[in-house]
């Protein structure tokens, strides 16, 4: 009996170690095409109707084909918001659902993806290889490959194609019994504490669930204890309630990638889910294209290579005034963890082990050139860029400075600084480097 009980234990970790199981869009590297035929000639205008003004998109319809997969019916909408609002032209991205309006279509179990057009982000690879340092840290963190677009039989671009986050995820990446709560800490989910009063949180986050719709109690007892216990109880509440290696392993990865678009950051673009296999919530990382220093808040390139390990976000000062001396905007995840020795440790722990693994730097632009390379000819046919094929090439060794007029019937195009992703990422390490010598024994 207790034989056969080890065995079974030994299996169920062999198959935990096994999750995700290998699907055919994330396997190996890939450029994949994918067919999307709308049946309406205006079928961008029909996009866009649906999306803009509403909280909730409606999804047309569409033919959808990769490979063998030949799916009729599947539901399109677009998503983003900066990567919509900003993204000159029509390249937007897309959220597809193969089982929107034909019930069980999926793609070898996957109905729900995402095609992203990576706004900001010339090189093309910033999206894939944060995934995959998050992965390294032992993150939960999306699979995503590359997508050449055609849309009724015209080559639309090259995207990312993005796995989703939802039920079907924590399935996928934590096992079938995992549907528990799930939050997405967006507009503004800096887990502040708000009160008893569940409102605010609504105003926030969003909830993805699978439980009660109306009960927010799990995500306002754990916000309540992460912001309101004394600092001596801390750890031992929080030991039982937080996964701590997967809350130190996102704010690490968004620290050394520079990624301010982030929990650490604006504050939003995470994910944080209720476990069901021990109580415990865990944080799953989403929406990297502005990684590597492409969102300043304010920062110049020079001062995001240089980025403090502990660094967190200064209020803007009013209109021609300084912000108030030594302001932080309030980011408790990361600053009660860090009053924490051990935790703080644990951190600072992370960002070292990246530095010395997936994020040493040559094995990391050695990945960054080939993911370059390997996806040259899918930009160079196209057409609906907001970057030119010279800028692609720049990108992985100058800074450049985007922004031009309006496209006829098109907002202008927005003025960013883009790191150089090579000279960043040297800098960047350098400085984390140094900084580690004087912050660890």
């Amino acid at each position: 009996m207790i034989r056969t009980a080890f065995a079974a234990l030994v299996l169920a970790a062999t198959l935990m170690a096994q999750l995700p199981a290998p699907h055919p869009f994330w396997e190996f590297d890939a450029v994949h095409d994918i067919y999307l035929f709308f049946e309406s000639p205006n079928w961008f205008e029909q996009l866009r109707a649906n999306f803009e003004g509403t909280d909730d998109p409606s999804y047309l319809e569409a033919n959808l084909v990769f490979n063998e997969h030949s799916l009729e019916r599947v539901g399109i909408r677009f998503k983003g918001n900066s990567s919509y609002r900003t993204y000159p032209g029509q390249k937007k991205s897309f959220k597809i659902k193969t089982n929107k309006f034909v019930k069980g279509q999926r793609i070898a179990g996957i109905d729900t993806f995402n095609l992203h057009n990576a706004f900001k982000d010339p090189s093309y690879v910033r999206e894939k290889v944060y995934y995959e340092l998050a992965r390294a840290a032992g993150l939960k963190a999306p699979r995503t490959n590359y997508a050449a677009v055609y849309i009724n039989g015209e080559y639309w671009g090259l995207y990312f194609l993005a796995e989703d986050v939802d039920g079907q995820f924590l399935e996928n990446h934590l096992g079938k019994d995992e549907n528990g709560n799930l939050y997405k800490g967006d507009p503004r989910g800096t887990l502040e504490w708000r009160g008893p009063d569940p409102e605010p949180y609504r105003r926030e986050y969003e909830k993805d669930n699978n439980e009660d719709a109306d009960d927010w109690s799990d995500l306002i007892h754990f916000i309540d204890v992460l912001n309101r216990t004394p600092r001596e109880q801390l750890k031992e509440r929080l030991d039982g309630l937080l996964d701590i290696d997967s809350a130190v392993s996102l704010l690490a990865v968004d620290n050394l990638t520079a990624n301010l678009d982030s929990y650490i950051g604006s504050g939003h673009n995470y994910y944080v889910y209720h476990r069901k296999s021990d109580g415990k919530f865990m944080f799953i990382p989403w929406d990297p294209n502005e990684a590597f220093g492409n969102f300043n808040m304010g920062l110049n390139i020079n001062d995001l290579q240089r980025l403090p390990i502990q660094w967190l976000p200064r209020p803007q000062g009013q209109p021609g005034q300084p912000p108030p001396p030594n302001a932080i905007m309030p980011r408790p995840l990361a600053q009660r963890l860090w009053e924490v020795p051990e935790y703080r440790t644990a951190y600072l722990n992370k960002v070292k082990s990246l530095l010395e693994g997936a994020a040493e730097t040559e094995r990391l632009l050695g990945r960054m050139h080939a993911l370059h390379d390997f996806i040259r000819p899918h930009v160079e046919r196209e057409a609906r860029s907001m970057f030119t094929v010279a800028q692609f090439e720049r990108a992985m060794t100058e800074n450049q400075r985007t922004g031009g007029p309006p496209q006829p019937g098109q907002p202008p195009i927005p003025a960013f600084d883009i790191p150089g992703l090579e000279p960043f990422v040297r800098a960047r390490a350098a400085s984390v480097l140094q900084q580690l010598t004087t912050m660890l024994p």
